[in-house]
């Protein structure tokens, strides 16, 4: 089996910064805007996150079904991640507009736009993710390759949560009203994200492979039946079953932190715009040690493993900090590696452990459907990112939030902790539980792997 090279892995790496940056601009600061400044309330502002998931698990089977059957001379996944990386800069620069319209009519507004934007990311995202099934099958590389991605995204995640409060800081000082400073904010992200992709997508013509040139089709029909059915053969797998239950606890708790850290950061610790953004850098920089650190743990022990500690680790310490109390910023420090901890890994060994589910579906199918198989996960990311969004949403409302307020009531201030300690551990500690009771191991896969090499030489 040909080794992947380091050139290969940054190149398929590329595309994980347009994803991290647009994906992560959107759970951080989307609920953030619309409440503080378009003037959406809490529960209308959460709403709108769910209809845009909900839409997102209509299309997400869609998209996995028609990669894994495209015949183009440009490949298989390619053509979908060239085609959506535009809209995805046009939705997410629209979403950071604040629109002159009545107060009734603006959820509508934002929710349109918002389908636009899922759409266009799942389009992207799928066959993106079904990619990197295809660059490489050996266990340990994938998450070798995952580790590249993770890197990325940890750069998107600097865009994302770091430069927003900055450069609507530096814009607003210069003059620019604030909707006019988040506006320009959503253009950078969202032209910087396409720009990622667009390398990603030119550079992986070695590992997206033309189809024969008798065979050119293009897409396929979209046959609803049809998707429908072998998306259901794929849930009944049993290792996929236990994932998406982790993966939908996993994402929810990393949408709540992630959307509840603005607000935490504003209103229970007054930091500036500048001291938000050194929080979120210093995150960033976190993450990237502990990418680093697991790749060698998970290729030493076992992604599951690694990955239920993980959880276990981040849960427990988050409740603590509840339990003992946030005070001062060398605490706020601790808090916030502990955070790091909670948010960053589930990133880098997922997509690899669902990556080996290609090989579990192969051998019991006799099936190649990768598109079909990490759809799942787009499917998750945005469910979750609604229900989290819209669970922070309620608490917000009902603790009696007031986005207009320079100073939050003692209620609003306890439930703004809550949903960035106890809440997101509870749902942490689900993970963990539905984790441990995924089937593939490592020695799994390698007996996995055996099989379809004898059943290949017998054919």
């Amino acid at each position: 089996m040909e080794k992947l090279r380091f050139k290969n892995k940054i190149e398929y790496a590329s595309a994980a910064y347009g994803d991290a940056a647009s994906y992560g601009f959107i759970c951080t600061f989307l609920l953030f805007f619309l409440t503080t400044v378009a003037g959406v309330e809490p529960a209308f502002a959460g709403t709108i996150t769910v209809v845009g998931a909900l839409w997102n698990t209509l299309i997400n089977p869609i998209i996995g079904y028609l990669s894994d059957h495209a015949m183009t001379k440009w490949g298989r996944r390619r053509p979908f991640m060239a085609i959506m990386a535009l809209p995805i800069a046009a939705s997410t620069y629209l979403l950071f507009t604040a629109v002159d319209l009545i107060p009734q009519i603006k959820p509508f507004y934002y929710g349109a736009i918002l389908i636009i934007f899922w759409t266009s990311y799942t389009g992207f995202f799928v066959p993106y993710l079904a990619l990197g099934a295809e660059y490489t099958r050996d266990y340990n590389e994938r998450t070798e390759l995952r580790s590249y991605a993770s890197i990325f995204n940890m750069m998107g995640n600097v865009v994302a949560m770091v430069m927003p409060t900055i450069l609507v800081a530096f814009l607003t000082d210069r003059g620019l009203s604030v909707n006019g400073a988040w506006s320009a904010t959503g253009a950078i992200v969202g032209i910087t994200s396409m720009l990622s992709i667009f390398i990603t997508a030119r550079a992986a013509k070695s590992k997206d492979q033309p189809a024969p040139e008798g065979e050119q089709t293009g897409l396929p029909k979209p046959n609803l039946i049809e998707i429908f059915r072998e998306y259901w053969q794929v849930l009944k797998l049993k290792p996929v079953k236990y994932l998406l239950f982790t993966s939908l606890f996993a994402l929810v708790s990393y949408a709540m932190f992630t959307s509840d850290l603005v607000y935490y950061f504003t209103y229970n610790h007054g930091l500036s715009a500048e001291q938000i953004s050194g929080m979120f850098l210093y995150r960033t920089a976190v993450c990237v040690i502990l990418i680093m650190i697991m790749r060698r743990i998970s290729a030493a022990t076992d992604k599951r493993t690694a990955l239920m500690w993980v959880f276990g680790i981040g849960a427990v310490s988050v409740t603590a900090a509840r339990v003992i109390g946030v005070e001062g910023m060398w605490q706020l420090y601790v808090f916030v590696f502990f955070v790091a901890v909670s948010t960053s890994i589930y990133w880098q060994l997922m997509p690899s452990i669902i990556y080996d589910v290609c090989e579990y579906d192969e051998l019991e199918t006799g099936k190649k459907r990768q598109g079909t198989i990490v759809s799942l996960q787009g499917l998750v990311e945005a469910l979750a990112s609604g229900i989290g969004s819209q669970l922070l949403g309620i608490v917000l409302q009902l603790a009696g939030f007031d986005g207009s307020a320079q100073v939050q009531t003692e209620t609003a201030l306890t439930w703004v902790q809550n949903s960035v300690t106890v809440i997101p551990a509870c749902f942490l500690v689900l993970a963990m539980i539905s984790l441990s009771r995924y089937p593939i191991t490592k020695k799994k896969f390698e007996e996995i792997q055996r099989k379809l090499a004898e059943r290949n030489k017998e054919n």
